[in-house]
């Protein structure tokens, strides 16, 4: 049980980084959420989701957000917690 825990939190953090990194890229476009979303086919509630760390989006999902940003996909895991740096 504390496993699944520390494993839930350690996700939680790898994912509200990322979450705050695509809110940062989309805010300097000066673009809404519903303006990304639009950008990366996806619903606006769940982009919502992912910038606040609430999904564990696949790869997939994460390289359409990079393409409609237009930033190599590295980018958005920049500070993204790894197990060497928690």
């Amino acid at each position: 049980m504390a496993v699944q825990k520390a494993q839930r939190r350690k996700i939680s953090r790898a994912c509200q980084t990322l979450g705050a990194q695509i809110r940062s890229l989309r805010k300097r476009k000066g673009w809404s959420q519903e303006e990304l979303a639009h950008r990366a086919r996806m619903h606006v509630t769940y982009l919502s989701s992912l910038e606040r760390g609430h999904r564990n989006p696949t790869l997939n999902v994460v390289a359409d957000l990079a393409r409609a940003l237009g930033v190599p996909l590295p980018v958005l895991f920049r500070n993204v917690p790894t197990d060497e740096s928690r």
